[in-house]
């Protein structure tokens, strides 16, 4: 809506979010016969019908609904004390929005109820982002610290300043199979580019590991020469190329590259100004 509120809308908004529970994981969760009645429906038997057509319609976008809509028995009191098990559900965010969906559109809680649910799963997905930027950058500083710890490892071991650059291209054709060029060739980016800078989580993720291995490889066996060196540094990113590919995991070449790491700190940056008390 473009208008704020009304004191009615906001009322149940505000009583949608008194409903919210959070699990241990820090899942939020809403539960079936709690925010039934807030949705306009006073009968179970009404309200039940509603959480079934939102569970076809995640079947029919090819979403398992057990994931979001979890069945639980729960004790309904009777008269004089007696007590009935009944049933109750789990609902995630996402589930609450399916079933805000398929509810009655005449019922006006219905309609707030989306606009809650749409806000609430649109923040989740803003903060969800927030987090994926957060690990990339946080990622992106590891490479460079682990590059300038292999470095120094190298030149230890023997590998002088002007043959660095051999010692590391040791681990593109570990990893790829392929040269630092061919690789960068391969995925669009020109012979100067930095592909660190463009790379995804699991692709820097296997440099990182990569070099704090080689680099502990080398310490640890005390290898001595700059051919030696070289030669360990191949090994172990052949080793961590055939984990990868005998775990069934995707190999670094035909991982997809990425939105540039400037970009991303830029993006970061704005939100942190924004937060920023203003003087």
């Amino acid at each position: 809506m473009s208008h704020p509120p009304t004191p009615s809308q906001k009322h149940t908004m505000e009583r949608l979010e008194s409903l919210k529970h959070t699990s241990s994981a820090g899942v939020d969760y809403w539960m079936g016969r709690e925010i039934g009645p807030v949705l306009g429906y006073e009968v179970w038997s009404g309200f039940e019908p509603v959480i079934e057509r939102a569970s076809v319609a995640m079947r029919a976008n090819g979403t398992d609904p057990s994931h979001q809509i979890v069945r639980t028995p729960k004790m309904m009191g009777r008269g004089k004390g007696a007590q009935v098990e009944g049933r109750d559900y789990f609902l995630t965010r996402g589930a609450c929005y399916l079933i805000a969906m398929n509810g009655d559109p005449s019922k006006t809680e219905i309609a707030v109820a989306q606009m809650y649910f749409a806000i609430q799963t649109r923040r989740m997905e803003e903060a969800e982002c927030d987090r994926e930027d957060e690990k990339r950058l946080d990622l992106r500083g590891k490479i460079s610290g682990s590059f300038k710890r292999v470095s120094g490892v190298a030149k230890e071991a023997g590998v002088p300043n002007n043959r660095q650059s051999l010692f590391h291209e040791q681990r593109y054709i570990g990893l790829y199979q392929a040269s630092g060029v061919r690789v960068k060739a391969a995925k669009g980016l020109g012979p100067k580019d930095n592909l660190f800078d463009r790379a995804g989580p699991l692709e820097l993720s296997a440099h990182d590991f990569q070099m704090n291995l080689a680099a502990d490889i080398i310490s640890k066996e005390v290898v001595r020469g700059e051919r030696a060196a070289i030669t360990k540094n191949l090994e172990v990113a052949r080793d961590v190329r055939n984990t990868i590919k005998n775990s069934g995991g995707t190999l670094p070449e035909e991982l997809q590259l990425v939105e540039h790491i400037k970009d991303v700190r830029k993006r970061v940056n704005g939100k942190q100004r924004k937060q920023l008390p203003r003087t």
